[in-house]
Protein backbone atom coordinates (compact mmCIF):
# COMPACT_ATOMS: atom_id res chain seq x y z
CA UNK A 1 0.00 0.00 0.00
CA UNK A 2 2.54 2.50 0.63
CA UNK A 3 3.62 2.43 -2.85
CA UNK A 4 0.71 3.16 -3.79
CA UNK A 5 0.73 6.97 -1.68
CA UNK A 6 3.72 8.13 -3.72
CA UNK A 7 3.24 5.87 -7.10
CA UNK A 8 5.87 4.32 -8.68
CA UNK A 9 9.20 6.28 -9.44
CA UNK A 10 11.70 5.86 -12.44
CA UNK A 11 9.75 3.05 -13.60
CA UNK A 12 9.70 1.29 -17.37
CA UNK A 13 7.34 -1.55 -19.09
CA UNK A 14 9.10 -4.37 -20.91
CA UNK A 15 7.25 -6.29 -23.10
CA UNK A 16 8.23 -10.39 -24.44
CA UNK A 17 7.12 -12.49 -26.80
CA UNK A 18 7.74 -16.43 -26.75
CA UNK A 19 6.83 -19.74 -29.35
CA UNK A 20 4.84 -22.09 -27.41
CA UNK A 21 8.17 -23.74 -26.93
CA UNK A 22 8.66 -21.12 -24.31
CA UNK A 23 11.66 -19.56 -26.34
CA UNK A 24 11.44 -15.79 -26.16
CA UNK A 25 11.89 -14.30 -29.64
CA UNK A 26 11.34 -10.55 -29.01
CA UNK A 27 11.95 -8.23 -26.51
CA UNK A 28 10.75 -4.53 -26.13
CA UNK A 29 12.41 -2.68 -23.56
CA UNK A 30 10.38 0.92 -23.07
CA UNK A 31 11.88 4.14 -21.78
CA UNK A 32 12.80 4.55 -18.09
CA UNK A 33 10.12 7.22 -16.76
CA UNK A 34 11.72 9.47 -14.11
CA UNK A 35 8.46 10.99 -13.17
CA UNK A 36 6.13 9.07 -10.50
CA UNK A 37 2.87 7.60 -11.18
CA UNK A 38 0.30 5.79 -9.73
CA UNK A 39 -0.73 4.31 -12.86
CA UNK A 40 1.95 3.40 -14.81
CA UNK A 41 1.34 2.62 -18.75
CA UNK A 42 2.66 2.03 -21.99
CA UNK A 43 0.93 2.81 -24.80
CA UNK A 44 2.03 0.72 -28.14
CA UNK A 45 0.07 0.46 -31.02
CA UNK A 46 -1.55 -2.83 -31.73
CA UNK A 47 0.66 -5.30 -33.82
CA UNK A 48 -0.10 -8.83 -35.23
CA UNK A 49 2.41 -11.45 -34.07
CA UNK A 50 4.24 -13.93 -36.06
CA UNK A 51 3.27 -16.94 -34.17
CA UNK A 52 1.02 -18.41 -30.72
CA UNK A 53 2.58 -18.54 -27.71
CA UNK A 54 2.61 -16.27 -24.77
CA UNK A 55 3.07 -12.19 -24.51
CA UNK A 56 4.09 -10.92 -21.17
CA UNK A 57 4.16 -7.51 -19.62
CA UNK A 58 6.51 -6.68 -16.52
CA UNK A 59 6.80 -3.62 -14.73
CA UNK A 60 9.99 -2.27 -13.21
CA UNK A 61 10.90 0.10 -10.83
CA UNK A 62 14.24 1.39 -10.27
CA UNK A 63 15.55 -1.28 -12.29
CA UNK A 64 13.84 -3.97 -10.34
CA UNK A 65 10.65 -6.31 -11.54
CA UNK A 66 8.07 -5.51 -9.32
CA UNK A 67 4.85 -6.90 -11.28
CA UNK A 68 4.37 -8.94 -14.25
CA UNK A 69 1.41 -10.51 -16.06
CA UNK A 70 1.54 -12.97 -18.96
CA UNK A 71 -1.32 -13.92 -21.58
CA UNK A 72 -1.01 -17.18 -23.58
CA UNK A 73 -2.16 -16.41 -27.33
CA UNK A 74 -3.95 -19.25 -29.00
CA UNK A 75 -5.75 -19.85 -31.85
Amino acid sequence: MGALSSGFCNWRIDFTYADTGNRTYRTSRGRTHSECRIDPMRNNSPERLPRYGKACARLFVTGVQRAGQCHHITK
